[in-house]
């Protein structure tokens, strides 16, 4: 339930947070987002990797469509790629691992602070 949380969240604050500051700012935004809800190293780059892959590649893919595909001919072609949408997949796998290292990391600093405990004899 947490998972899902977390990805709605990355995703929603994502959206907001892209039309008023720069792209790396998502980054940023998913390592909050993970150094507040605690969980595991995989469990909170999935949420970043989903959460901030989906936003890009849906956002990249309404671009798209309400341009017509100008900018995004031009765009495949420098870079000798046959269909546009190929760049709007490509666009959404680079945000995902955008978002998935930033929720890493910021699950990871938060690991920094806690206190380890003590092993047992027993544990």
């Amino acid at each position: 339930m947490l998972f899902i949380l977390k990805l709605l969240l990355m995703s929603t604050l994502g959206f907001v947070f892209s039309m008023y500051t720069p792209w790396w700012s998502l980054i940023l935004m998913a390592a909050a987002i993970a150094f507040v809800f605690p969980s595991n190293n995989i469990n909170a780059f999935l949420s970043g990797f989903l959460g901030v892959g989906l936003l890009w590649l849906i956002m990249a893919w309404k671009i798209d469509v309400e341009t017509e595909s100008v900018l995004s001919v031009k765009v495949a072609e420098l870079l000798m790629m046959d269909d546009t949408n190929m760049l709007v997949l490509l666009s959404g796998i680079i945000g995902a691992f955008a978002g998935g290292l930033g929720a890493f990391t910021g699950n990871s600093f938060r690991q920094l602070f806690l206190r380890k405990k003590k092993e047992s004899f027993y544990s």
